[in-house]
């Protein structure tokens, strides 16, 4: 790795940890560093203070940075199994499957299967099981990239005019829900990291050690084959993995967008199409995005006071993400279109 792709994760890393210190301070409830500093060297120190960063904000953003990172891989790898810079996580319809299964959970199930325990495991479940559907549909067609992507953005369709179908006919249920359809951070604790930590770390270092086979499929199906690697279980393999690490995060943090669009973009930019450089880049910058969001969503009505506006609310880190990733999404298409043009 060149130097200068060093700096850059360091960089990226030292951004992360800013973050996640700032996230500790600052919110409804400020904390001053010398409160922090005895928190972390298990000095006595304020019951009420160690609870909001020991129990509240500490879990939340260690579920961020593994958000983040697990989205941001999963888009990567989608991007480049089915060679489409457009690509992330929602479309082979993982992220759809799991809120749809979520919105069944809390609109159908007894009550004490919708606890926030249990419903992580309803989202993840529904979302795997769509990921199947894909597969085995897609490998009925050819199990190339394009058939992957398309069969994936018409199962996403059907799922999500099935979710707003149920969320029109069972408003009741519009509330529990709103989050999961947006995507949020809020209220997540350490049951939420333990839910959620046995994907990232799996998923993750398969994801990064996959690197190479990511690169083969880059030369081309012929040459890939000639060169030993079965095309077909390699491109299937990574398609599951990237349903893994999706339906792990959304099963935590809802359908949070755009992380896996924009983080691979990034990362592509700065050091190319080659996977052991853009896997763990991705990684980093989509962690940055996604704890900075969060961390956005979290103080920005308590620095800007809104008249009328609920001041013990906070927003959802979807709609910070909504307003970063729909304008870059446009730029990514025109750019997309002017290429072809030419």
């Amino acid at each position: 790795m060149r130097q200068k792709d060093w700096q850059l994760n360091v960089i990226l890393i030292i951004g992360i940890l800013a973050i996640g210190i700032a996230t500790m301070l600052f919110g409804k409830t400020p904390i001053s560093l010398s409160e922090l500093l005895l928190i972390f060297k298990g000095d006595e120190a304020s019951p009420v203070v160690e609870q909001i960063v020991m129990q509240l904000r500490l879990p939340r953003y260690i579920i961020a940075v593994l958000a983040g990172s697990m989205l941001g891989l999963a888009g990567v790898i989608l991007q480049s199994i089915t060679k489409n810079p457009l690509a992330e996580p929602s479309i082979i319809g993982v992220t759809s499957g799991s809120v749809l299964a979520a919105v069944l959970a809390i609109t159908i199930a007894p009550s004490f299967l919708t606890t926030s325990s249990v419903l992580p495991v309803f989202a993840c479940v529904g979302g795997l099981i769509v990921t199947l559907l894909v597969f085995y549909v897609s490998n009925k067609a050819g199990n190339g990239g394009v058939h992957i992507a398309l069969i994936g953005v018409l199962m996403s369709s059907i799922l999500q005019a099935t979710t707003s179908f149920i969320l029109l006919t069972r408003q009741e249920a519009m509330g529990s829900v709103l989050l999961w359809v947006i995507g949020s951070l809020n209220g997540r604790v350490w049951m939420h990291v333990y839910i959620i930590l046995p994907f990232a770390l799996i998923g993750i270092t398969l994801g990064v050690l996959s690197a190479s086979l990511t690169n083969g499929l880059r030369l081309g199906d012929t040459q890939a084959s000639l060169l030993g690697l079965s095309v077909k279980k390699t491109r299937l393999f990574l398609l599951g993995l990237s349903a893994v690490l999706t339906a792990g995060a959304v099963s935590v943090v809802g359908a949070i967008g755009f992380i896996g669009l924009i983080g691979p973009h990034l990362a592509k930019r700065f050091v190319g199409e080659d996977a052991r450089k853009s896997f763990p880049l991705s990684i980093l910058i989509s962690t940055l995005i996604l704890s900075g969001s969060d961390f956005i969503a979290q103080n920005l009505v308590v620095a800007l006071p809104i008249p009328s506006f609920n001041q013990e609310a906070q927003l959802p880190a979807g709609a910070i993400t909504a307003l970063l990733g729909a304008p870059f999404f446009l730029y990514i298409l025109r750019k997309h279109v002017v290429k072809r043009g030419n």
